[in-house]
């Protein structure tokens, strides 16, 4: 009995889609780790502390929401909207208004790479 071409193709990328998954998960948790201890052990007055919090966020978030979402495109979005609003708490002036905002914006990115034309 023959597989047919297309089935074959379509069995390997899928394959290929779920190879990196638990590597790609470890690194997910000690990076977590790491932000968890930043957050804890580090006093954030020392020199460096707050942009190390922020570049560690951003990995950490882009890959959560890279495992979460399944595609590194909208877990990237997700992830610079998610920075943006945490530096905007950071200097003060993080409220609703600008969480919508950026949310909308996130929503409309995510339209415009959804729609084939």
């Amino acid at each position: 009995m023959r597989v047919p071409r297309h089935k074959y193709i379509r069995h390997t990328e899928q394959k290929l889609k779920r190879k990196n998954f638990f590597p790609t998960l470890l690194v997910t948790i000690l990076l977590w780790l790491g932000t968890a201890g930043i957050v804890y052990f580090v006093d954030p007055g020392t020199f460096g502390a707050t942009p190390l919090f922020f570049i560690v966020a951003f990995f950490t978030l882009l890959f959560t929401f890279s495992l979460l979402f399944a595609d590194s495109r909208r877990g990237m979005v997700t992830t610079i909207a998610s920075t943006l609003f945490l530096t905007l708490l950071y200097l003060g002036v993080g409220n609703v208004l600008n969480l919508i905002l950026i949310t909308a914006i996130v929503i409309c990115i995510e339209m415009y790479y959804s729609f084939k034309f």
